[in-house]
């Protein structure tokens, strides 16, 4: 007999033991059921993924070109598709819409499921999306390099690619919502709040930045309200929402605080919408504008450091872990990542240093940490926990090592690299040197961006190497994982 208290109301139920250990049985299998379909239904997550990590190569292949071109302009010079104008965009394009978007919605196409302890709402639909975005994602960088752009920042995928990305937008948010609402597990995890906020305002901003419907300094304000929501709730939320999930499962222990980390979920969703106009700053806009994305800016280290004191809280005694396992020294290796990027934001929307810095290379140093530095290795830690977690494979340690170094090395690189060479663009300037002027001081910092971008790059090619070796020459009788939720 079981009796207790319900909202002040008494209860009492009557169950024998056997009855009991009947119902704990039932449970038990149907977990395993439940497991055991989620496991075999991974297809639309795996294609998702390794899109990503494609496309995370074809970008930084792209990058490096691009860096060398800054340096010597008569590289590749000649061919009208591979001029520096046209490389940029597909570069930019394909680390927002195929590294970043196309493999953190397969960390989400993986998450949801478990979350919810519910199978994919149409695993079909979630793998056909994802190769009906891939080729969409080719044709629209394809006309770029044939020179039809649109020819705004973030936005230069012509129509009709750009509508086809916010259609299929709808359908995979479609799948993953419907998965929520058809969930068994009641409990809404922080997760899956962050995959929520992702995947729902998407089509509102990504139509709104696309409809070419505003000219002059209107269309300058909605762009950057778009393109900082692209970043901001986009694909911060799903990298977040990877992070929040594989983080307490590879120390083995609970989240420091889960009211610390709906505070950090709520007010990101508050404040990060009102950011882009701190890109606008010192512009010919209302003065409003420009106050209010500087206080959104800096509000936006309430919950920069809500996620430090979380991560920071739940990294605690790990060090035993992050020295053996690689996926979590890649997700603290994003965690510092996110946490720089963030605080860097705010501090660039002060308007004094905004008036110094902003035209700078200390901006695309900025961009670039949030990139590589969060982006990469949150995406990178996923990866490797689904190949030993769930796929139950072991990856060479050695190369997983290269990697992470290489990658470390690539990041600091480029960030430090840039980073002055904007804060000495930006003194040069106020002290009345002109932009020309300066072109003989960037060189070194320009090669020492380019050697970089290839350390960074050749990391993450022995990590596609590792993964193509683990996957393709795994023991054909390798064991069946079991969903750990």
């Amino acid at each position: 007999m079981i009796s207790g208290d319900y909202f002040g109301k008494p209860y009492k139920i009557t169950m024998t033991i056997t009855e009991a250990n009947s119902q704990t049985a039932k449970t038990s299998r149907s977990k395993l059921v439940i497991a055991t379909t989620l496991e075999q239904q991974d297809h639309a997550t795996r294609v998702w993924l390794y899109s990503g990590i494609f496309w995370m190569v074809v970008a930084m292949m792209i990058g490096t070109v691009e860096a060398v071109k800054l340096f010597d302009p008569e590289f590749l010079q000649g061919v009208p598709a591979l001029a520096y104008g046209r490389l940029r965009p597909v570069h930019v394009n394909i680390g927002i819409f195929g590294f970043m978007s196309m493999g953190y919605l397969g960390a989400a196409f993986y998450m949801v499921p478990r979350l919810t302890q519910t199978p994919l709402f149409s695993e079909s639909l979630g793998a056909l999306t994802a190769w009906v975005w891939n080729f969409n994602l080719l044709g629209g960088c394809l006309a770029i390099l044939l020179g039809y752009s649109k020819g705004k920042e973030y936005e230069e995928i012509p129509f009709p690619f750009n509508m086809i990305i916010g259609l299929l937008e709808i359908a995979i948010a479609g799948n993953l919502f419907s998965t929520v609402v058809l969930r068994r597990e009641k409990r809404i995890y922080v997760s899956l709040w962050y995959i929520l906020l992702a995947i729902i305002p998407f089509p509102i901003y990504y139509t709104l930045g696309n409809s070419n419907s505003f000219t002059g300094i209107e269309d300058a304000i909605v762009n950057w309200f778009y393109s900082h929501n692209l970043f901001g709730i986009w694909l911060t939320a799903l990298g977040l929402a990877t992070l929040y999930y594989i983080v307490p499962k590879q120390v083995h222990k609970p989240l420091y605080s889960h009211a610390v980390s709906f505070l950090g979920f709520w007010t990101l969703a508050a404040f990060y919408p009102w950011n882009g106009g701190h890109h606008v700053i010192w512009g010919p806009v209302p003065m409003w504008v420009m106050s209010a994305s500087v206080t959104a800016s800096l509000a936006m280290l309430v919950p920069t450091i809500s996620t430090m004191v979380n991560f920071g809280g739940t990294a605690l005694g790990t060090w035993h872990i992050f020295k053996k396992d690689i996926s979590y020294r890649f997700s603290l290796l994003a965690y510092f990542g996110y946490i720089g990027a963030s605080i860097w934001g705010s501090i660039l929307a002060i308007m004094s240093l905004n008036a110094v810095v902003h035209f700078t290379n200390m901006t695309i140093a900025h961009v670039h940490l949030g990139f590589v530095g969060f982006g990469v290795p949150g995406l990178v830690a996923f990866i490797y926990f689904y190949i030993e977690r769930s796929l139950k494979l072991k990856y060479s340690q050695t190369l997983a090592e290269w990697h992470f170094w290489l990658t470390v090395m690539g990041i600091l690189g480029y960030t430090i690299s840039m980073g002055v060479n904007g804060w000495l663009e930006g003194s040069q300037w106020v002290a009345g040197n002109s932009p020309q002027g300066t072109m003989l001081m960037r060189y070194p910092y320009h090669v020492a961006r380019a050697i970089s971008g290839l350390i960074l790059l050749i990391g993450q090619l022995l990590f596609v190497w590792n993964i193509f070796k683990t996957i393709n020459y795994a023991p054909k009788n390798s064991p069946q994982s079991t969903i750990q939720n």
